[in-house]
């Protein structure tokens, strides 16, 4: 079984200019620029690909055309989180049929959950799903729930087909605990941009990233001169990540990274209601700080 490691985009989706429909002709281009950048893996419709926004149908539709597009060049993990665990169950049993090499399922959110509640609903949505690795997704400042170590240890314990966790909730000590206190078969994945090279010298498995999504090339640098251990290398190329982050908002605006990414010539279109593409003048603050920051770190768009 494919699992993740490196380099994670966390891929938008791209849609119409004016939101209401995935651009499945879209989806290929995108794919090849992110892996001609060199990525190591693809987690299609999550909280960056706007997964939430999209009926159950539209995101089987867009992880046919994602699976299509990659083609085995990348690991494609298919994100299958939902409100309602039947929902959760549907697109898991789609994922693995359609070819995704595993999927991810966000904790239970809107609600407040007890631990007990949180594990049974992992547990429930993944019963009978075998031969697919599973990842939890921890994302606390969206769905006010945390996956902490020991409710993923209980999870793992009983479902072993969960082999890890993406975290997202940028704090670092839970990090650290979410690696050192699970079992050494369950690998941990981080979606915290500035750092990480540090989470990869604190043993994660790698990283899960919005603004890679735009920018690729400066993650995967890092992470080949950390394999090479060129750690003061790895150092220099994380400054210049930090600042592309940051003048990409860290990732948290969506409207952010499509038009980015389109000024380096890949369209991702609009964005699902009611998300909005930025106006004129949020357009000219952006493009003047993109283009401050690309002369910093010496890359053009």
């Amino acid at each position: 079984m494919k699992r993740l490691s490196g380099v994670t985009v966390a891929a938008l989706t791209p849609l119409t200019d004016d939101g209401t429909q995935v651009d499945h002709e879209a989806i290929k281009e995108y794919v090849d620029f992110l892996i001609q950048k060199g990525v190591h893996g693809i987690f299609a419709l999550g909280t960056t690909g706007e997964g939430l926004l999209l009926t159950v149908e539209e995101r089987k539709k867009a992880l046919e055309s994602f699976i299509k597009a990659v083609s085995g060049r990348a690991t494609l993990i298919a994100h299958c989180g939902a409100l309602r665990f039947e929902e959760v169950k549907e697109l898991l049993s789609h994922a693995k049929s359609s070819g995704a090499d595993g999927a991810a399922i966000v904790s239970p959110f809107y609600y407040k959950y007890r631990s007990d509640e949180i594990v049974e609903f992992f547990l429930r949505a993944t019963e009978n799903v075998e031969d697919f690795p599973i990842y939890l997704y921890n994302i606390p400042g969206l769905t006010g729930n945390w996956i902490t170590p020991k409710i993923a240890n209980q999870i793992h314990e009983k479902n072993p087909n969960i082999v890890g966790v993406k975290d997202s909730s940028g704090d670092l000590l839970h990090v650290l605990s979410l690696i050192n206190d699970t079992y050494q078969d369950f690998d941990v994945v981080v979606g915290c941009d500035r750092a990480f090279l540090s989470i990869l010298q604190m043993g994660a498995k790698g990283c899960v990233s919005g603004p890679a999504a735009v920018f690729p090339e400066f993650f995967v640098r890092l992470y080949e001169q950390f394999k090479k251990g060129d750690i003061e290398g790895a150092r220099q190329t994380q400054r210049k990540l930090t600042k592309l982050s940051l003048a990409l908002g860290d990732g948290a605006s969506i409207p952010i990274l499509k038009t980015v990414l389109s000024w380096r010539g890949i369209n991702a279109g609009g964005c699902r209601s009611p998300l909005k593409i930025l106006n004129e003048t949020e357009l000219q603050k952006l493009k003047i700080s993109i283009e401050t920051v690309l002369e910093e770190v010496k890359l053009t768009f």
